[in-house]
């Protein structure tokens, strides 16, 4: 619609009339989403946006004599962040992340359907309905400010938001009231909407039902009716490295210092666009750290969650991967709970959360409390079958679920494995551990019988399970029983048994194998494990056909196997490579693949 006509329409002389009412509009004070120090209370002047239109049909806003009305402070002062999720301020900055206007930036001084020019909020949404096929002419039941609309085209209103509505708040959120353009419907309670603001500034926010400040209504004047999208796929990229404190990657050099976090920015980079990434895929490693603990991983907004990601103990170099939503301003949170070193690499990127759910983590195991189990340690080769099924923001009718399953002080080394409930156990592990171990991995696991997974471990030990996400049945993630794929031991999915050698690489057939399917599977979930190195050093698995990338999938030491789990990429051949930097036999189990 690039040369549709959005000029106002032209109206005849008229002998000006000596004087109009003009309407008092309010501003209302907020608080932007988020808390730390990227994070600021601001002043939301979203109210104001009133909506100074001219009542008249005579006059014009350039016809009005006197001043135009002072903004005045609204008495609702009291907004949470979860009712204010501001994505974006200003026309240049909202551009510059992905958030457009319509080429309003460029118009905004000139008035639409007689509404008051500059920043304004009647007038923008007057710009935008033009922009979509309406009348430059102001509809005829349109009169005064915003907090009139919806009453006024009454039979158009209704509670339904759809992409091109007007979203209409009356005078219980302010004295003049407020309209918004809905750009995006995530659900029937989540949208997105862009507005310009009376005496402010021009804004992207999000707003959800469950938030507050939910609009009264959404006037349906000239949606956008365009096909509707399918939900956004998962995008598997080659592994690049996003954080090295080691070397002032990212973040400052040095360790992070224990008790604190580091502010990771994620979109934008390696390949991810700057707007639109719901959630990441990374790998997060802790080097030398300076005594036991752990890391954590959360969106750059709201509190710290009470859930670890990787554990490490002292000087041992641990990695583990994340699923991690991801923050308004496109960054994640790396806390640290000892002096380390961080390394984050990223795999790829869901841009939408039909497909991937990601959540707050939430235990749902804790052997130690009696938590979604018996008090006590799990005994030797036994299970525990876990409901994971609504428990902790996890539908009823899940597919998988996204689990970080944590080994607490097992007694001697073995394994962990995690499988759907009522099929048997597999030959495989989800993490490997030794005596005494604190030992996590990240799982997606298959929901089975009764809503629930089975956790079972070699050895008896206290077993925790965070979950962070689950998959619905029409995702393109596909979640399996785990089979294995590769032995070097014992040969299974190699020309030979034996070790692979320093700097060695394995060209590893995914497709067609372990439930995975010949064709049609863009990246696979697999559980690598290192067993018997002969030196320190890592494991980096990458799409065949593609330059071994600068990251890791997991670190090992001498003599001691390590799993960790990882997403991806396949190669155009149906392969992935898996590198070692020291010799060592190479064990793979597959989890589960994504579709084209």
């Amino acid at each position: 619609m690039t040369d549709l006509d959005v000029r106002p329409a032209p109206r005849r002389p008229r002998r000006r009339r000596s004087s109009v009412g003009l309407l008092v509009v309010s501003t209302v004070l907020a608080l932007v989403a988020g808390v730390g120090p990227a994070t600021s209370a601001v002043a939301d002047d979203h109210v104001g946006a009133g909506d100074h239109s001219v009542t008249s049909e005579q006059e014009s806003p350039q016809s009005v004599q006197g001043p135009e009305p002072a903004p005045m402070v609204d008495p609702v002062q009291n907004a949470t962040s979860s009712e204010w999720i501001v994505l974006c301020t200003s026309f240049s900055p909202c551009k510059a992340a992905g958030y457009g206007n319509d080429g309003y930036d460029a118009v905004y001084q000139t008035s639409y359907w007689s509404q008051y020019s500059g920043h304004n909020c009647t007038n923008y949404v007057a710009y935008r309905m033009i922009r979509n096929g309406m009348s430059s002419t102001r509809p005829a039941a349109i009169r005064g400010n915003a907090l009139n609309w919806g009453v006024a085209l009454a039979s158009q209103t209704n509670d339904s938001p759809t992409v091109g509505s007007v979203a209409w708040w009356d005078s219980s959120f302010s004295s003049s009231g407020h309209v918004a353009y809905v750009e995006r419907v995530v659900s029937s309670s989540e949208i997105y909407v862009s507005e310009d603001n009376w005496g402010g500034d021009f804004r992207w926010r999000k707003i959800t039902r469950t938030g507050g400040r939910w609009p009264q209504g959404f006037i349906h004047l000239k949606d956008v009716a365009p096909p509707a999208p399918g939900p956004a796929p998962y995008q598997a990229i080659t592994p690049a490295r996003l954080v090295d404190t080691r070397v002032g990657l990212g973040a400052s050099r040095g360790q992070v210092t224990g008790r604190t976090e580091i502010a990771v920015q994620v979109a934008g980079r390696a390949g991810l666009p700057s707007a639109g990434v719901q959630s990441v895929v990374l790998n997060v490693t802790a080097v030398a750290p300076q005594w036991a603990g752990y890391l954590t991983v959360r969106p750059d907004s709201g509190s710290r969650p009470t859930s670890s990601n990787l554990n490490y103990t002292k000087g041992r170099t641990i990695a583990n991967q994340v699923i991690a939503k991801v923050g308004y301003d496109g960054k994640v949170r790396v806390y640290s709970s000892a002096d380390s070193d961080v390394v984050v690499d990223v795999a790829g990127y869901y841009a939408s959360t039909q497909m991937m759910s990601t959540l707050s983590p939430t235990r749902l195991l804790d052997t130690r409390l009696g938590l979604g189990a018996g008090t006590g340690p799990v005994a030797a080769g036994s299970r525990v079958d876990l409901t994971v099924a609504g428990r902790g923001g996890v539908p009823s009718n899940a597919a998988a679920v996204v689990l970080n399953v944590t080994a607490v002080t097992p007694s001697k080394a073995g394994y962990a494995t995690v499988w759907p409930a009522g099929t048997s156990q597999p030959s495989t592990s989800n993490l490997n551990y030794s005596a005494g171990d604190v030992v996590a991995g990240l799982v997606v696991a298959k929901v089975g019988a009764g809503g629930k997974v089975s956790v079972g471990t070699s050895a008896g030990s206290h077993l925790l399970a965070d979950v962070l996400g689950w998959v619905p049945s029409t995702s393109d993630v596909v979640a399996g029983t785990p089979a294995r794929v590769l032995d070097t031991r014992t040969g299974a999915g190699t020309s030979r048994a034996g070790a692979v050698s320093a700097g060695g690489t394995v060209s590893l057939k995914v497709t067609g194998v372990g439930g995975v399917p010949s064709t049609g599977v863009k990246a696979v979930m697999l559980t690598l494990t290192v067993d018997s190195p002969q030196g320190e050093g890592y494991e980096t698995a990458y799409p065949s056909g593609a330059t071994r990338p600068v990251a890791s999938n997991l670190n090992y030491t001498t003599g001691r196997a390590v799993a960790n789990s990882v997403l991806a990429k396949v190669g155009s051949d149906g392969t992935v490579r898996l590198f070692t930097s020291k010799g060592s036999h190479l064990i793979a189990d597959v989890q589960g693949y994504v579709k084209q």
